[in-house]
């Protein structure tokens, strides 16, 4: 049985526990998941056809902030984290591909990035993502103590963490502090309590940061083309647009067009784009209230035939329309 086969059916937000230094969510909406983490300002969307479900975990241990993100549909996450950290993200387990800002990143890395300069992800499905946010000022102090070298100014860069011990150490860290926080046998109002579970992660991070030759991650020329195509896709919603158009627009033959969305998000240009329409409609359905109908919505995202537009919004969300709209 998955872990969110647990979940209750409401679409609510549902508090699990909650305390000064630490608190556990659940929710059946993207939007408002992405809404659960304190301090950062993020924005997903859906790109795999199902039921979203999603679990955060979150710890406050003064100057780092520790989030365990469990979700189970893949999806396009965009934004930044607390100002003025460091983010170290390391996937505990996930079950297909990661892309980040086009770059197809393989198993056993961890993304290292600037609060302000995180790149766009396209997450794999049932993605169990851990994410240390540390001070940044304190990080580096902390990493000159230990004579280890680090470029903040080149980042965001990923980390070979497959020889390592690390996800495995901090996934046992982790555990610790859910089962203490979640039995009250972990006081995190202690600071003395605080200061031994930040200092285990940092001890961690450590063994990261030194390990190999980090890669730089930049958005490769594909990637500007696909981000090119989506502006223009999203800017003509009113016309019937074709991929022939995307090419004469972006000056680019059909075949290279889809090499750049398949190489750099794992998906062709007409579902992706499709997709994006789906996923705005759903923001501004979860949003209307009384203000808008659903035929307005879709006319405003390019679909015309509501009952086409309903179908696919209920393969790729597991509700109709209307049930967001009203929710």
């Amino acid at each position: 049985m998955s872990m969110y086969d647990t979940f209750a059916s409401s679409t609510t937000p549902r508090l699990i526990s909650t305390s000064p230094f630490s608190r556990h969510v659940s929710s059946q909406d993207i939007d408002e998941h992405a809404e659960q983490v304190s301090d950062w300002q993020l924005t997903y969307d859906q790109m795999s056809a199902g039921r979203f479900h999603g679990e955060l975990t979150e710890f406050s241990l003064d100057w780092m902030q520790v989030i365990r993100d469990r979700t189970n549909q893949s999806l396009i996450k965009r934004g930044s984290a607390k100002p003025g950290t460091i983010n170290f993200s390391i996937p505990l387990s996930f079950s297909g591909d990661l892309y980040c800002d086009g770059n197809l990143v393989s198993g056993g890395k961890a993304l290292v990035a600037h609060a302000d300069d995180l790149p766009q992800l396209r997450t794999p499905d049932e993605m169990d993502l851990l994410v240390v946010a540390v001070d940044m000022e304190i990080l580096e102090r902390e990493l000159t103590l230990q004579g280890i070298a680090f470029e903040s100014r080149h980042l965001p860069k990923t980390y070979l963490v497959k020889d390592l011990d690390l996800p495995r150490n901090l996934r046992t860290i982790l555990e610790n502090l859910e089962y203490g926080c979640a039995s009250s046998t972990a006081d995190l109002n202690d600071e003395r309590l605080r200061h031994q579970f930040r200092d285990a992660i940092m001890l961690q991070l450590f063994e990261l940061l030194p390990s190999s030759q980090p890669v730089e991650i930049t958005p490769s020329n594909r990637k500007r083309t696909v981000d090119r195509a989506c502006e223009y896709a999203l800017a003509h919603l009113d016309e019937p647009l074709t991929i022939l158009d995307l090419c004469r627009t972006l000056g680019a033959s059909r075949r290279k067009l889809q090499y750049c969305f398949q190489e750099t998000l794992g998906t062709n240009p007409v579902a992706y784009l499709r997709t994006l329409r789906l996923n705005a409609a759903r923001r501004e359905l979860r949003q209307g209230a009384d203000l808008v109908s659903v035929q307005e919505v879709a006319s405003r995202w390019g679909f015309w035939h509501l009952s086409r537009f309903s179908s696919e919004y209920r393969t790729m969300f597991g509700e109709r329309p209307s049930q967001t709209l009203h929710r």
